[in-house]
């Protein structure tokens, strides 16, 4: 039998060929941790300085607090309880996603850790206050986007950059397929 070195004690074979490190599946899990920390400071922040009313910072940008007991743009208003039920749903899927990723699976482990942050600092929040702490308002002249905060934008970064993500892998799996199936009869060479 052969020694196994910190390395590969480190990493677990996949059935698919691929590793995973642990080492980096924690990074995942301590980047989605400093940003739930994050997300909750800031809230504490805009409940602590901004009961007198919103500061504005920009033309376009206001602190303004707000309390949330819907989700996303203010829907579902009322049912902070099935949201949070739903929040520890999604933060375990994508808890377990981190868990079995691949070492080179890098853009993913940052795509989830964002939307896994996300859910647990807006979860803290439906559990502790009853709503979600949303601060930040972008607004001029006529547009006014819905107050929101690091969770939601955690979320929302995350879940845009997962859906790149997926059109990019399918288009190049497309090429690949394409690149690799013999000619057909309509072929021009």
């Amino acid at each position: 039998m052969s020694e196994r070195t910190g390395l590969e004690e480190d990493s677990q074979e996949f059935e698919n060929g691929g590793t995973r490190n642990r080492r980096q599946v924690w990074a995942w899990y301590a980047l989605s941790l400093g940003l739930v920390c994050a997300d909750q400071l800031t809230k504490l922040s805009a409940v602590a300085g901004l009961q007198d009313g919103p500061t504005y910072l920009l033309p376009f940008l206001a602190l303004r607090l707000a309390c949330n007991t819907g989700a996303a743009f203010s829907i579902l208003q009322g049912l902070s309880g099935l949201l949070a039920v739903v929040g520890v749903v999604f933060g375990a899927y994508f808890g377990w996603l981190i868990w079995t990723l691949r070492a080179r699976d890098r853009v993913l482990g940052i795509v989830y850790s964002l939307i896994l942050a996300g859910a647990v600092g807006n979860v803290i929040d439906r559990i502790t206050r009853g709503c979600v702490v949303d601060f930040v308002h972008v607004h001029y002249g006529w547009f006014n986007f819905p107050v929101f905060n690091l969770a939601d934008s955690a979320i929302t970064v995350g879940a845009v950059t997962w859906l790149v993500w997926l059109l990019a892998d399918a288009l190049s799996g497309r090429v690949r397929k394409r690149a690799s199936a013999p000619p057909t009869v309509g072929d021009r060479p």
